[in-house]
């Protein structure tokens, strides 16, 4: 049939027939109408779903917020424990912690899982002693995060000391088995505060928090809002490292539904209205015509509105083909978060700019898409800027359209993240900064107690000699001793003085030294005990051997082995120390024919603090600590051989 002649019947139709014409335009108007209802209902529904998901993720970023300070918090306090399990200046440092952390009330040390150490001591001492695994209501979470090695919040619940609070346990482990817990406390009320439940204004909304208790599995709430809220708008956000559930509820029901109803009263009026009106204008094409044509204009106006919003949008926002992942339209802001033109991304696809590290995850998240397993996904990824650098984003990806259940194109919404991320890797190298910044202060404090301990034991004994002695001869000879070691204490104290200024500056000063001279340095200083002992000391280092290493730190390392060889020397035996430098390994060892250590017994225990394998009375048990901990500074390592009554060889092998 041709067109025009079906057109004309149709018009024809139409035109014979006004009422049923108004009719069949009322239904077409009421179901447009009840269309564009809908998309307003959805609309206001996304905003209110908008505006509460804003307030509910400020709240959520301020949970993530205290309980990162308290694993920070938790960590500094398990970093006080030493090799032995025994907190050093727990006090002190739980005050200081407690003084710069608002969000945290209490501090606990819990070895073995029994509560030992506890700051404020006074408002919590009734805590002291408590067994935490052996309790209903704490071992469930208590062994949840043993099993897990990570940090977890237990509570809400009752706290011993009176209250209700969270209790966020790090399980510390020494020397590979499970030594207790570093453990915070915050009470609710300071959980809440600190979170800024109480700042959101709460006319419109409200907050609710839940927790599924362990033992009788059942959902307890915890904030004194009313707790029936099935019918009432709410989103809802899971906090793991608790396993919270935190609500954000209106607080009127059906509200955007009462909002709706005029304008779906409104739409009915209006339907009615059009079919009378087309009824009536049936006879009159010419302004129907004109009618067409502003209605034209008007949806015109309305794509060129959507299209300036979508281009000035201050996100990313692509449509893309979901086969190729080719860009099929970009807005500008896209374009400035990867650096390249709107021309040049649209010969291209999102594969050729994504990081290679990111882009197995991302295909592997679209071939679901593309499946039909999802319909949406979101990631962190990182982009390659058409400058070479990298671009961190939040990746938002949902489906756009289908064909027969075929996934064709989707949309994507891109967030710059890369301050962010540097921020957060900040953060994390001034945190790694603190800790070697303690670590190398603690050595220190070592390193001023045994070396100048040394001396003034020396000088202490040269006086005490002095005074028995009458012969000009041996007091000539005592002052010359005296002078030599004073003048090695003198040099001591100015390497000292020049560690301080080294951690100050949080770096370790290294030269050029000769190892033969501070070998000989050592010897010297040593000489009484030695001549005391009738060592015969081998110095096999040649005078052209440098290093690259710290002056306090060689000296200290090379006074404390040679000592260590004298004061362990066999009874049965004439001692022996042999020094030797391999210039192919860069390896200096320290060789005695002394008592030897029995190292199946006692070799985890080497270079602890304060450990001593024998009955000498002189024996303190921290200068291979010490000497350890300096080699470990300086990147070396060292290696020990040794059998009973034999001797002993210990290797340092320098960086």
């Amino acid at each position: 049939m041709d067109f025009k002649k079906l057109l004309k019947r149709v018009s024809y139709w139409v035109f014979t027939r006004p009422k049923t014409t108004g009719f069949i335009s009322f239904l077409m108007m009421l179901l447009l109408l009840s269309f564009l209802v809908k998309m307003r209902y959805e609309m206001v529904k996304e905003n209110e779903r908008r505006e509460m998901s804003n307030v509910l993720g400020v709240v959520r970023q301020n949970f993530e917020q205290v309980l990162k300070s308290s694993y920070t918090s938790a960590l500094t306090m398990a970093m006080t424990i030493n090799d032995e399990g025994t907190p050093e200046n727990f006090d002190q440092i739980a005050k200081q912690l407690l003084d710069n952390n608002p969000s945290i009330d209490i501090v606990q040390l819990v070895p073995d899982g029994v509560i030992k150490y506890v700051y404020p001591y006074e408002a919590n001492k009734s805590v002291i002693n408590y067994n935490i695994l052996n309790s209903p209501q704490n071992r469930y979470e208590a062994r949840k995060s043993i099993k897990s090695k990570l940090m977890f919040f237990a509570g809400p619940l009752k706290l011993k000391q009176g209250g209700i609070g969270v209790v966020g346990r790090l399980p510390v482990y020494k020397k590979n088995r499970f030594w207790g817990f570093s453990a915070v406390v915050i009470r609710l009320e300071t959980l809440i505060k600190e979170s800024g439940i109480n700042n959101i204004d709460n006319t419109k909304y409200y907050f609710q928090f839940s927790k599924i208790n362990p033992v009788s599995y059942k959902e307890e709430f915890f904030l004194p809002e009313k707790q029936e809220f099935k019918h009432k708008p709410l989103l809802k956000v899971t906090i793991p490292d608790g396993e919270w559930n935190l609500y954000l509820i209106s607080r009127k029901e059906n509200n955007i539904i009462n909002q709706i109803y005029p304008s779906l009263l409104l739409s009915i009026l209006l339907s009615i209205i059009i079919g009378f009106w087309v009824t009536s204008l049936i006879k009159k094409p010419a302004e129907l015509q004109k009618l067409i044509e502003i209605q034209t204009k008007k949806i015109m106006e309305r794509e060129a509105e959507f299209g300036a919003i979508f281009d000035q949008a201050p996100i990313g926002i692509v449509k893309l083909d979901s086969i190729t992942g080719k860009f099929l339209t970009i807005n500008k802001a896209y374009c400035k978060i990867v650096g390249y033109s709107i021309e040049e991304l649209l010969n291209t696809n999102f594969q050729s700019i994504t990081h290679e590290d990111d882009l197995a995850e991302d295909l592997a998240n679209m071939e679901k898409l593309r499946n039909g397993l999802i319909d949406d996904f979101s990631m962190e990824k990182r982009y390659i800027h058409k400058s070479g650098k990298i671009v961190w984003v939040n990746l938002i990806v949902a489906v756009l359209w289908r064909e027969s259940n075929k996934v064709m194109n989707h949309i994507g919404i891109v967030e710059d993240i890369t301050d962010k991320k540097r921020a957060e890797e900040e953060l994390k190298k001034s945190f790694e900064l603190v800790s070697e910044q303690n670590k190398r202060l603690l050595n220190f404090s070592y390193i001023v107690s045994h070396n100048l301990r040394s001396h003034t034991s020396n000088i202490e004994l040269i006086s005490g000699l002095m005074e028995g002695i009458k012969s000009q001869e041996e007091q000539a000879e005592m002052v010359h001793l005296l002078q030599k070691v004073s003048k090695s204490l003198d040099d001591t104290m100015r390497n000292l003085n020049e560690v301080v200024n080294i951690r100050t500056n949080f770096n370790v000063t290294i030269e050029r030294l000769n190892l033969n001279e501070y070998i000989e340095k050592s010897i010297s200083v040593l000489e009484k005990q030695i001549r005391d002992k009738k060592v015969e000391v081998q110095n096999l280092v040649t005078k052209h051997i440098f290093i690259d290493y710290n002056v306090a730190y060689l000296e200290s390392i090379v006074y404390n082995f040679v000592s260590n060889a004298i004061r362990y020397s066999n009874p049965k035996k004439k001692p022996l120390i042999v020094l030797q430098f391999d210039e192919k390994e860069k390896a200096l060892s320290i060789t005695d024919n002394g008592i030897g250590i029995d190292l199946k017994r006692n070799g985890e225990n080497l270079f602890g603090m304060y450990k001593t394998f024998n009955n000498n009375p002189d024996a303190k048990g921290i200068g291979l600590f010490i000497t350890k901990n300096q080699i470990d500074a300086m990147g070396g390592r060292i290696e020990t051989k040794s059998e009973i009554d034999e001797g002993t060889t210990f290797t340092i092998y320098f960086k």
